[in-house]
């Protein structure tokens, strides 16, 4: 077996990690697929480390060995179908049905799909969502109503922020616009139950998959990336938290001073 085979092998290990993570697949699962694919390519060693921020992965085949790593650059991104696929494909690969050249053509296929899916439809999913929590934390139509738009909004000024801003600051400005237009609309009598107005306005930015991911790696001893996620998820909580309590303690503040009615 040649140094090209093996560096063959790193490679697809390598993409399938990085499409996998990026996507919001758990470290666990995302380290038994590159021991899959390079097995699968006839190395007889796979060892990986898997961060959310970086991939490590060693391969040996034919008294051979590489090493290599990549860097998980920006914001990770939610596309589960996408984890699927590529969990789907190292079964196939190894089961025999796909060639290395044709394993590796259809990871650069799934790689290059855009991450997300039509912004329309993004928004209109988290005004759906939202309007239904509204209602389900107390809230009638008048809340679903304003719990939509909030909730729209609120997905829509996070879509306007660029990579480069913390993802800690795009929840934090989100949430504040959407707590705020969701006490407006309650103060202007198009609701009447603040609390699941303001739910409803919150529900797109909840780390929802953030924390399942950390409790599905802490479970499975993946300790390091357990507490990175957490972490991350509990940061997120911190900055809606934050950005909720400025928006109610501003309208305390406005109601004592007789601003609002």
């Amino acid at each position: 077996m040649s140094l090209t085979h093996v560096e063959a092998i790193l490679g697809l290990c390598r993409q399938a990690g990085n499409i996998m993570l990026l996507n919001g697949a758990e470290t666990s699962r995302v380290e038994e697929t590159i021991w899959r694919i390079g097995r699968a390519s006839g190395a007889s060693s796979v060892h990986s480390f898997v961060t959310p921020t970086g991939i490590f992965i060693s391969v040996e085949a034919g008294g051979l060995e590489k090493t290599g790593m990549i860097r998980i650059q920006g914001t990770t991104g939610i596309n589960l179908q996408k984890v699927h696929e590529v969990n789907d494909l190292s079964r196939r690969f190894e089961r025999g049905q796909l060639t290395t050249e044709e394993m590796a053509a259809q990871l650069t296929q799934i790689e290059q799909v855009p991450y997300y899916y039509r912004l329309r439809y993004q928004h209109l999913a988290a005004a759906l969502s939202s309007g239904a929590f509204a209602m389900l934390f107390g809230g009638l139509w008048p809340e679903f109503l304003v719990g939509a738009f909030c909730g729209w909004v609120t997905n829509l000024v996070v879509s306007q922020f660029g990579q480069h801003v913390p993802m800690f600051l795009r929840v934090f400005f989100a949430a504040l616009v959407g707590a705020t237009i969701a006490v407006l609309g309650v103060n202007v009598s198009l609701a009447t139950n603040t609390e699941a107005a303001i739910l409803g306005a919150i529900i797109p930015l909840v780390p929802g998959i953030s924390l399942t991911n950390a409790v599905r790696d802490l479970m499975a001893g993946e300790l390091l990336s357990g507490l990175a996620r957490a972490s991350e998820a509990f940061l997120t909580a911190f900055a809606i938290a934050v950005a909720v309590a400025l928006v109610l303690s501003f309208r305390a503040l406005a109601w004592e001073v007789g601003w609002i009615g």
